[in-house]
């Protein structure tokens, strides 16, 4: 029965991790191994208050070995199990937490075109980049990511993954929408200096003098 706890604890621990929110955020961690948990003392108790024959007098302790066991296990195998998700997802995703390397916010105007960086994330695998586009013409507009870089001044291209990115179909005159550029790997560390570029055809669009702490 005790190892039907675990198994029990940890598939709880896996379907609470799904209902969390926030990648890497403290209540994804804490809320799945915390339900299982509870899920694994429940079903002890009701273990234990299963009748069984034993000698009158003697203490059963195979109900304090059962939750010993539930508590291990769920302890150890669902942190483990939580953090293999929350990798597995990150990665395919590319919605993994990082840290923020803008010094600060750059915008870029044109035709109508306000194109602002307003964030800069390296992760584990990826450069995530939050940018906001604004339309101040009269036709609504829609600007491809396929062949957007992201370039330090040494050279060293990243080029944009729209698989992994989320970002807007249109924007409408008047309008502004905000986007996730995701890049697979980081530029070098010592790259402080680097410029966005989109590329649609023959056409440009370039914000340069992003800045990024080392």
């Amino acid at each position: 029965m005790a190892g039907g706890l675990v198994v029990v604890g940890l598939v709880v621990n896996l379907i609470a991790s799904f209902f969390a929110t926030g990648p890497g955020g403290m209540l994804r961690w804490l809320v799945a191994p915390s339900f299982a948990l509870v899920a694994g003392m429940v079903l002890a108790l009701i273990d234990a208050a299963a009748p069984k024959p034993h000698r009158p007098g003697r203490f059963d302790v195979s109900v304090l070995i059962a939750i010993g066991v539930v508590l291990v296990g769920i302890g150890v195998g669902g942190f483990a199990v939580t953090a293999g998700t929350e990798y597995v997802a990150g990665y395919l995703t590319g919605n993994e937490s990082g840290a923020d390397r803008l010094v600060k916010p750059v915008a870029k105007s044109g035709a109508g075109i306000t194109v602002t960086v307003e964030n800069v994330t390296y992760t584990s695998h990826f450069t995530r980049i939050e940018v906001q586009v604004a339309n101040s013409g009269k036709q609504a507009f829609s600007i491809p990511i396929d062949g957007t870089t992201f370039t330090a001044a040494d050279g060293t291209a990243l080029r944009a993954d729209p698989g992994k990115s989320s970002w807007p179909s249109r924007i409408n005159p008047g309008g502004s929408e905000h986007g996730t550029i995701t890049f697979k790997g980081q530029l070098p560390d010592n790259a402080t200096q680097a410029v966005l570029t989109f590329k649609s055809g023959g056409t440009t669009f370039a914000v340069s003098g992003v800045t990024l702490s080392k």
